[in-house]
């Protein structure tokens, strides 16, 4: 390239471009100088600088000899956007933003410099900085209006409700004036509410609403508030369900006098907008180190519009007739925020609202091992999370600088980046990469057609990857991670969460895959269910029982088939997590004779503990009886031998949430039927309770949802075997018959034989547990149209979870339940892999 060409191309350039030689001589590369110093070219010299008054951004003045330019020539220091001020004799003042960088020339040392003209984009920064500094003089004038406001009417108002308290105890007053005396009172208290809200939104917005964090138990705390609310909620007929494990001390990191605040304040409104005979439930459980508190009711509902409009001081919900000036939900919010968690609500109009907050754990309570997630351990010296490589794919430089800067302080990381997605999928499958940061707006593709490209990829499917987006919406973020990222983070970056959330996400190796539905089934003695969703050991608990060399057993009704085969999985991985060797695998094969013998075979190997489905409750106990003798811990799953006691002889109980599954069952018969015929239901004959409640569920599901549906036969069986026969002699029977419910999907599979000999090809067959067989139905399109599934290896995740509980001497609940999902052809791929941990076989995915 000639010089005229370099010239031509400096005279496009918006900056002045100067070479500041050390002899003093300045050399104008370019027709900008007298535009934006208001010197002309031929008076541009070192003698003409040194008349500039230069300033600070602070607005002191600086010296000449500090200059960039000046300090370049001085020392080599290159400069990038200095900004300086400037002002020439009697020109106005300009803001100068400033590169300088060290240049070798014949003559010797020399700078070249680029000079930009920022004056207007300072107004523009000094603008938004006095409206800023404006608006927090007024809300913090707003603060202290409302809080010396809500002082000076607490005290009118003592009186009001002293001498309104004096005459409600006077026995003097006729009935209307005690009425009137009501009144009085309940408004005052109203009132007496709305001030403390106001005064601590003022204290919390001006930094003076302190609270003080401390180690407590919050089982205590929810027990406390909800026998304080117990009696609003009788005048209204509604229900409180408490699902937490009352058996497990539950500790958080907290203010115990502001958590209050917080329930109370949840819990008011769960009733306040409920019907008449309504429901609220309360559940917990741990995510990523924190503990999730669900807040759920049967009320009124919000808009999805409303999601983030309820949390903002004074709004009320629409289309309501309660009483309220909508701070509670607002102060709530930041009371959580102060004490380090998150609040957010999910809900749907005339259904119910479900609010749930996180709060943190004590460092030492951080799990290692969860119900229904799968968690990697390593250990030992050397191990995987001392160093990680991260890619970044991004395509804004400044951006990537950001992050780049970050992680440099960071000795633990190495970052990687891309600038698109291809680059980054090309980067992710050569490098070995722990942890991707995806920008989710990248010039070639969307961020989630990168996501769902590394997800199917063999050599990044397991990769843990983090969106980053500048969205903030709570539904979009929420829908980013129902996708599967392991963690969003929003821009503009606060350093410190970001890291917090790389590492966090890193060590967690986490991926959270498992329904929070509520739990509808009750134990085989009436027990309220605990959701599995408690259940966690600790890295301190897994030390513990490592060192002890347990050994287990495991003695199933039958194994041949999904169920079975995914439930022994579930515990035999678990077991190995916690150290704890299977020493046997048993397979009673519906026999109770044989599953007696196979107890006698375990006990001979002396384990620790024996996980069993018992065949038989009655003709089994005296051999399970002899093996609690012998200091076994029995946990048993869906069943328990007959008149045994827990705590004395077993341990615990685990289900599937059977009752839920029956719904379900009935929900996609009387749906496929348009809600109107006549159909059959196959039971079995054993006193098993779980089956009780699948049937159950589904007879009251049909009577009290499809009226027009009616149950014309009933049949029960005592092996699969036998469904086939049942069902053909229904149907002989039944001529009009239109749909049958098998209790379980292999008598599904002899009804749908029988079926097929009898010419029904259109007989509507759902069942409970999704095999195979039943799996390739639905996915076909054919007589099995959908059903409630179990989560037959999170049952054997939770069974060998409580098995720990058991050797470390922890308090167990008497019943442990997993949810139900419901399983129509739309959903049937995702619920295998939650239902089995591994994608559905070929067979079923090629219908999709």
């Amino acid at each position: 390239m000639d010089l005229n060409l370099y010239k031509e191309v400096l005279r496009t350039m918006s900056e002045c471009v100067i070479i500041h030689e050390k002899s003093g001589n300045m050399v104008v590369l370019n027709d900008n100088v007298e535009k934006i110093l208001g010197v002309t070219e031929e008076f541009l010299t070192e003698s003409t600088l040194r008349q500039f008054e230069f300033f600070r951004e602070d607005g002191n003045d600086l010296p000449y000899s500090e200059l960039p330019s000046v300090l370049t020539l001085e020392h080599g220091i290159p400069f990038k956007d200095f900004i300086v001020g400037g002002k020439y004799l009697n020109h106005n003042l300009k803001w100068l933003s400033i590169n300088s960088t060290p240049l070798k020339m014949d003559g010797g040392q020399a700078a070249l410099v680029t000079i930009s003209d920022i004056t207007e984009r300072k107004k523009m920064e000094n603008a938004l900085i006095e409206a800023k500094e404006e608006a927090e003089k007024a809300n913090m004038a707003k603060s202290d209006f409302l809080s010396k406001m809500s002082h000076e009417l607490r005290t009118p108002l003592n009186g009001i409700l002293g001498f309104a308290q004096l005459l409600e105890i006077d026995e003097n007053l006729h009935e209307e004036q005690q009425d009137f005396v009501q009144e009085i009172l309940s408004g005052g208290r109203h009132l007496l509410s709305l001030i403390n809200d106001i005064l601590d939104l003022s204290r919390i917005e001006t930094g003076q609403l302190k609270v003080s964090i401390e180690e407590i138990d919050l089982l205590g705390v929810v027990n406390e508030c909800i026998n304080f609310v117990q009696p609003i909620a009788k005048r209204k007929s509604i229900s409180i369900h408490n699902q937490m494990d009352q058996w497990k001390n539950l500790f958080v990191l907290a203010d115990p006098k502001r958590l209050k605040q917080i329930l109370l304040n949840l819990l008011d409104n769960a009733i306040k907008y409920n019907h008449e005979g309504g429901k609220v439930m309360i559940f917990s459980y741990v995510k990523r180190n924190e503990q999730l508190v669900h807040i759920v009711d049967t009320g009124i509902g919000l808009s999805a519009e409303e999601y983030q409009k309820v949390f903002v001081p004074f709004y009320r919900i629409e289309g309501t007739q309660e009483e309220g000036t909508g701070i509670g939900l607002s102060l709530v919010k930041q009371l959580v925020q102060q004490m380090g968690g998150n609040i957010s609500v999910t809900s749907k109009r005339g259904v119910g609202s479900d609010f749930s907050f996180s709060l943190p754990l004590p460092h030492d309570l951080k799990t290692a091992v969860r119900w229904g997630e799968e968690v990697e351990l390593t250990g030992g010296n050397g191990r995987k999370e001392d160093h990680y490589c991260l890619l970044y794919i991004e395509d804004n430089e400044s951006n990537l600088n950001l992050v780049k800067n970050i992680i440099k302080s960071q000795s633990s990381y190495t970052l990687l980046s891309a600038r698109t997605g291809t680059e980054g999928l090309e980067m992710a499958a050569s490098e070995k990469v722990d942890l991707i940061l995806l920008d989710l707006n990248l010039p070639d593709s969307h961020g989630y057609d990168v996501f769902e490209r590394l997800k199917t990829c063999e050599k990044t499917k397991d990769i843990v990857i983090i969106a980053v987006s500048a969205n903030a919406i709570p539904q979009d973020i929420q829908y980013t991670l129902d996708l599967g990222f392991d963690n969003y983070v929003t821009k503009p970056f606060n350093v410190k969460e970001f890291l917090t959330i790389i590492k966090e996400t890193l060590h967690s190796t986490i991926n959270q895959n498992i329904p929070e539905d509520k739990i509808l089934s009750t134990g085989p003695h009436g027990e309220e269910a605990v959701s599995a969703k408690t259940l966690q050991l600790s890295l301190k608990d897994l030390k513990k029982l490592k060192e002890k060399n347990y050994k287990a057993a495991i003695a199933m009704h039958y194994t041949e088939n999904d169920f079975s085969t995914a439930t022994i999985n579930g515990l035999k991985d678990t077991f190995e997590k916690m150290g704890i060797e299977v020493v046997a695998v048993m397979d009673a094969e519906f026999k109770a004779e044989k599953q007696i013998s196979d107890i006698e075979t375990i006990i001979a190997k002396k384990p620790d503990v024996i996980v069993s489905l018992p065949v038989d409750p009655i003709a089994t106990a005296p051999a399970f009886k002899k093996a609690s003798e012998a200091g076994i811990k029995l946990i048993f799953m869906d069943s328990m031998p007959k008149e045994f006691e827990f705590g004395e002889d077993y341990v615990s109980v685990v289900t599937s949430d059977n009752y839920g599954n029956g719904i379900f069952a009935g929900e996609v018969m009387g749906d496929a039927l348009k809600g109107k015929g006549r159909i059959g239901v196959i039971f079995h004959n054993g006193d098993f309770f779980v089956n009780n409640q699948r049937v159950e569920a589904f007879e009251t599901t049909i009577k009290e949802k499809y009226p027009y549906i009616e149950i014309v036969a009933r049949s029960g069986i005592t092996t699969p075997k036998e469904a086939e026969k049942a069902a053909a002699d229904m149907l002989a029977s039944n001529s009009d018959l239109e749909g049958i419910f098998a209790i379980w999907d292999e008598p599904a599979e002899g009804v749908l034989a029988a079926s097929r000999k009898a010419g029904k090809n259109d007989l509507v067959i759902t069942t409970v547990d999704l095999g195979t067989n039943v799996a390739l139905q639905i996915a076909s399109g054919g007589n099995v149209k959908g059903l409630g599934a179990q989560l037959p290896y999170e049952n054997g995740v939770a069974q060998a979870i409580i098995a720990g509980y058991s050797l470390l001497g922890k308090e167990v609940a008497p019943f442990y339940v997993v949810p139900a999902m419901k399983v129509t052809k739309e959903n049937i791929l995702k619920v295998w892999k939650l239902a089995y941990r591994q994608d559905a076989p070929d067979a079923i995915q090629k219908y999709f």
